[in-house]
């Protein structure tokens, strides 16, 4: 028999993964396209990550993360209003709509457009999953080593 890979940094993981909240709403059911990842590259929330270590492909882990552990807590900082027409022309502003706009040391911060009313529009700079507990239901569905070029670039190829 075959002697099975088991999760570990460097290696290639392929998993299969259902997300849900603390109040048991389904964010991701299981039936969506495999994710495949370099383990031990930050690709995954560390906490779950470290849950993964050692398992083997057919193995199904189930991790609880805080909001620390995962997406961070909610800021408040993040949640502002703008008007319109300080919007560059023609761009789409309504509400579930993404503007990218800078925080107050200029870093790059994706917006969510929450609302618009009077002429202003509500933006929040959160990941939509900030402030959740969240429940990942992961099946490791393959194991491999990397590649040279995937160990240099940290991405895995496509397949």
């Amino acid at each position: 028999m075959k002697n099975r890979q088991t999760v570990a940094p460097g290696k290639v993981v392929t998993i299969q993964y259902s997300l849900t909240n603390a109040a048991g709403v389904v964010v991701r059911e299981a039936t969506g396209k495999s994710v495949s990842y370099l383990h031990g590259r930050n690709a995954l929330p560390a906490r779950l990550e470290h849950s993964l270590e050692a398992h083997v492909p057919g193995d199904i882990v189930r991790t609880r993360l805080l909001p620390e552990d995962a997406f961070g807590k909610r800021d408040p900082d993040l949640v502002c209003e703008m008007p319109l027409e300080e919007f560059p022309p023609g761009e789409r502003i309504e509400p579930g709509s993404q503007v990218v706009g800078a925080d107050e040391d200029g870093n790059q911060v994706r917006f969510t457009v929450t609302g618009v009313r009077d002429g202003i529009a509500q933006l929040d700079g959160n990941h939509p999953l900030a402030g959740q507990t969240l429940v990942f239901e992961v099946e490791v569905q393959g194991v491999r080593d990397a590649t040279v070029a995937e160990l240099a670039s940290g991405q895995v190829d496509p397949d």
